[in-house]
């Protein structure tokens, strides 16, 4: 048999999940960092009650969940009551976003005040990215440069950058003033894959207070990435839950959606015929997502029938988070469940032996170019499955034997899915 194989990103319809978190809806988040230098140590009271009650200048809390809402927010020197505020202000924050709420400029000059600035709520899954965020009051405006490379020009105070996306890796982050080679701050800066950050400099240049640095601090991460398949041969289309919500609203039999971000977490899933309600689900499982990590969520098995009982399962299985840099990768992932094992050739030469169902392989890595890749039983040369396939290099591929072999339901087949 000679199919033809594509590689598909499936356009996906229905789907919610980068609105579902393990537990709740996300909240909004909220940290707090004090960047005016000459300030001293300060209370935060949140509608009268300390929520942060000691915090040094240049410091930088972690983040706190917060429902939507407008708050009132007062600071005092550390240890004050919440009656003897030197700075309020209202903070309207709204679920599912990130914010930094902030304290700036200098006690000398009576420039002191309190501001909000608007987080990245999820990174890049494959790269890093950053911004420059120049809080220090009484510095001029700078230049940035990474690599000796100016990336930012004449950056005045209070301003914030675009987020830079960028691979992951070691930087040298040099701070000038603007137009000059005076260098105000030098330092190598590690970005990891997966993670966002704000850079920010701060502090005072002309000895008020706290000196002049830069902080770089970690805004988000990618999450998990998850896509659903559909490898039942004998099942009809379904809808799939997750935490009791619809997911996926149909899914038809041996198809599958793209990947979308997912909070790291444990979830609830379920499935049911499509369009029937959770409570006529005919599968559940609990599956655990890691952060950065990307994963198939699959339905396999066969269906009950007179003579054979229903052997239907849900699984999970980890995928390739990113290509190797210069190469493809390809693996070979046996979800036939009435088909022997078999043996993978790879342009005539046999690569992987003795696939049985459920197996997936290692990822392949190969050079870009077209593969005729062919699947035999296992210690024959009886070919079942023959395709020619088209691979790019910083690419990752899964080729997925779907289907029965023995006519009960979609017949045997290849697909080929787009992994990195």
């Amino acid at each position: 048999m000679t199919l033809r194989l594509r590689f598909l990103l499936v356009a996906v319809v229905g789907l919610v999940f980068a609105g579902l978190a393990p537990n709740a809806l996300a909240a909004a988040k909220v940290r707090v960092l004090h960047s005016a230098p000459d300030v001293p140590a300060v209370t935060v009271y949140v509608n009268g009650s300390a929520a942060i009650p000691n915090l040094d200048p240049l410091q930088s809390t972690d983040y706190l969940d917060l429902p939507a809402g407008t708050y009132k927010v007062a600071v005092s020197l550390s240890g004050q009551p919440e009656s003897a505020a030197v700075l309020r202000t209202d903070l309207a924050v709204q679920d599912g976003k990130s914010y930094t709420a902030f304290a700036t400029g200098l006690l000398a000059n009576s420039t002191v005040k309190l501001g909000a600035l608007e987080d990245v709520v999820r990174a890049p899954f494959t790269r890093s990215s950053i911004r420059i965020w120049h809080n220090s009051p009484d510095a001029p405006a700078v230049d940035v440069l990474v690599n000796g490379q100016a990336v930012l020009t004449n950056v005045p105070y209070e301003t914030t950058s675009q987020y830079l996306p960028l691979p992951a890796g070691t930087y040298d982050v040099k701070i000038n003033v603007a137009g000059t080679s005076t260098t105000v701050f030098s330092a190598p800066i590690t970005l990891a894959r997966g993670e966002s950050y704000t850079a920010v400099a701060m502090g005072s240049v002309t000895g008020k207070g706290a000196p002049f640095t830069a902080q770089v601090l970690k805004d988000a991460t990618s999450g998990a990435l998850l896509r659903v398949l559909h490898a039942s041969p004998n099942v009809p289309a379904v809808t799939i839950y997750v935490n009791g919500q619809v997911a996926v609203k149909r899914l038809s039999t041996l198809k599958w959606t793209g990947y979308l971000p997912l909070e790291a977490g444990t979830y609830d899933v379920a499935v049911a015929a499509a369009g029937q309600p959770i409570g006529n689900a005919v599968l559940k499982t609990k599956i655990t997502v890691a952060d950065k990590t990307r994963y198939t969520a699959l339905a396999r098995g066969l269906a009950a029938s007179k003579t054979k009982r229903n052997i239907l399962e849900l699984a999970l299985q980890q995928d390739i988070a990113s290509a190797p840099a210069g190469k493809a990768a390809v693996r070979v992932w046996h979800l036939s469940p009435d088909a022997p094992k078999v043996d993978i050739w790879v342009n005539g030469k046999k690569t992987l032996s003795g696939v049985s169902y459920k197996q997936s392989s290692r990822y392949l890595k190969l050079a870009a170019g077209t593969y005729r890749i062919q699947v035999a039983i296992a210690g024959t040369k009886k070919i079942v499955l023959s395709n020619k396939v088209s691979v790019r290099v910083d690419r990752a591929y899964s080729i997925v034997a779907l289907g029965s072999a023995l006519g009960k339901g979609k017949k045997l087949t290849a697909a080929g899915l787009a992994d990195a």
